[in-house]
């Protein structure tokens, strides 16, 4: 009897140590982070698009991904000049643009009267011992990014890498510690980077780019996937008149490429169509192959831009059956990328968020026939009017130094030398400039320097604002206007279309949610420094969004 008690308590001891092995054992692999984030940023794409075309996305894109991970349903830009490169900056640094300083694609520097180029550096870029046009650096970014955090974290263990056909994407995205930053040549159609990361190209690189995957994409016909009669219901017709297309060319299905190739000299027009973004893909692969991502204890980070929606979109608009299109297209594009990861690294040792730089405008000639509220502001001759205004209110001269997104500076020399008080100058300036019809209001920087806004466009305009870089008075449009500068339609206001953003998690822990609460853009670096346990970027103003973590 005695032995039969002394067995049963044994029995109840192992299976005790047993138990709490295996909660240890759960704890352990719960607590263990992914081996690789993926960052995808699909530019200029607005929430609504991917309501509009759900119904035509296959079953494995974007389909899966929301049906599978985490969807924030309300993530927004919250800031004024929602443009390429400020949306990639927040992205990464977790704050604002008064943090991080990229303002605007391009701003005015007053110390040396020169235009400034978020991520340029110089003209030239000497690369293999060859000299080229261009050259691209992460220097303007003025806090850390999650990249630089994680390769601060693990003593450049980690590998940090960014990839996009548009420069400013992968360099801004990059931060100023990524191992590489790649980006398209429209020269050779090839893959380079600068020399802020290397000399000379690693040999895999040059390897993909002699493959010529450039040249068989720039043979191809862009014809639409599905018919045109009874497909695309979302969009506006093909030969739609809010379009340019490819100018002196045609603007309606299908686009003949070996004729924009032989008309071009060189490979940019890739940029403009589906197969740029198949092309990034495929040197996204691998990269993942050849740098041996994920496959050490030590997590890397790979951002992948697409940005092709960007550049099509400024010839064809959103609303477009070319814009559908693309859309289709990479949709199957991320179905054969979440398939190339989930065999290569396994999608449990890897986490993946989807989100935009910003979303677009709708074209205003089109808002304009569904008698809507819009059109099309020319600053430049707003600009001229005012500084003679200026110069009969004070004296004749160069008021009006520069003009850059919505942005006025001032020739600071001259109101020095007449010794008019700046504040009283940039007061009268706001009053005259929300007079001009499609201006809905202006601040002065003394009234956005002296206040502090909690809410509405105010606090938008405010969280654009970097004293050092911004100009002395701000414009804001009214909804459905912009400055067209060329193209159909443009991003850069603090509204719902260009602000509203889709926010996706998938892979790894990811639980299976949709969060309906307000989110920002700036909450995904804070949101992976949480999951990978290191610092979040210093300058960070985001909140981590713990609900997408089993």
């Amino acid at each position: 009897m005695h032995k039969r008690k002394y067995s049963t308590k044994s029995i109840l001891l192992s299976l005790f140590i047993l138990f709490g092995f295996s909660i240890l054992q759960a704890q352990n692999q719960l607590n263990k982070p992914p081996k690789l984030v993926v960052g995808i940023v699909i530019e200029e794409m607005r929430y609504e698009m991917l309501l509009r075309y759900w119904d035509s996305f296959g079953e494995n894109g974007f389909k899966k991904i929301i049906n599978q991970g985490a969807f924030c349903t309300q993530t927004h830009h919250n800031y004024l000049i929602t443009q390429n490169g400020v949306g990639q900056a927040s992205i990464v640094t977790g704050t604002y643009p008064n943090y991080h300083g990229i303002i605007s694609d391009t701003w005015y520097n007053r110390l040396t009267g020169e235009t400034v180029g978020c991520a340029d550096e110089s003209k030239f870029n000497l690369i293999n011992g060859e000299i080229s046009m261009g050259n691209y650096t992460p220097k303007n970014i003025m806090s850390s990014t999650i990249g630089d955090e994680l390769k601060l974290a693990t003593n450049d263990s980690s590998k940090v890498i960014s990839i996009s056909l548009n420069p400013v994407s992968a360099v801004i995205s990059g931060g100023r510690l990524a191992d590489y930053t790649f980006w398209f040549n429209n020269h050779d159609g090839g893959w380079i980077t600068g020399n802020y990361y290397t000399d000379t190209l690693p040999a895999w690189v040059k390897e993909f780019n002699a493959k010529g995957f450039q040249e068989v994409y720039m043979r191809r016909n862009w014809a639409s996937m599905y018919s045109l009669e009874n497909n695309y219901k979302y969009s506006l017709p093909d030969d739609s008149d809010f379009e340019i297309g490819f100018r002196n060319y045609r603007y309606t299905f299908p686009y003949d490429l070996s004729y924009l190739r032989n008309r071009s000299g060189n490979f940019k027009y890739l940029k403009y169509t589906p197969f740029g973004n198949t092309y990034t893909k495929d040197f996204a692969v691998s990269t993942i192959v050849n740098e041996n991502l994920g496959k050490d204890s030590f997590t890397d980070f790979l951002t992948i831009s697409f940005s092709a929606t960007n550049y099509s979109g400024e010839l064809f608009g959103p609303r477009s059956v070319e814009m559908e299109d693309l859309f289709l297209r990479l949709d199957k594009d991320l179905e054969h990328l979440i398939s190339f990861l989930d065999n290569e690294i396994g999608l449990e040792n890897t986490l993946i968020y989807i989100t935009s730089d910003r979303g677009v405008s709708d074209v205003p000639e089109y808002l304009i026939s569904k008698k809507q509220n819009a059109g099309v502001f020319d600053g430049a001759k707003a600009v001229t009017l005012l500084n003679s205004y200026l110069s009969i209110l004070y004296q004749e001269g160069e008021w009006v130094k520069s003009y850059y997104s919505r942005q006025i500076y001032f020739n600071q020399q001259l109101i020095d030398n007449t010794g008019v008080d700046l504040n009283d100058v940039q007061n009268k300036v706001a009053n005259f400039m929300v007079q001009f019809t499609g201006v809905a209001n202006a601040l002065p920087a003394s009234t956005i320097n002296a206040t502090n806004f909690e809410s509405g466009i105010n606090q938008k305009i405010q969280n654009s604002f970097h004293q050092k870089r911004s100009g002395d008075v701000i414009i804001n449009l009214e909804p459905g206007w912009i400055e067209k500068n060329g193209y159909v339609t443009k991003s850069g206001s603090g509204y719902e279309y260009d602000t509203h953003v889709p926010l996706i998690w998938y892979g790894w822990k990811v639980k299976n949610i949709r969060i309906d609460r307000p989110t920002e853009v700036i909450d995904i670096a804070p949101t992976i420094a949480w999951i990978l346990r290191i610092t979040s970027p210093n300058a960070s103003v985001g909140n981590p969004i713990f609900e997408i973590i089993e």
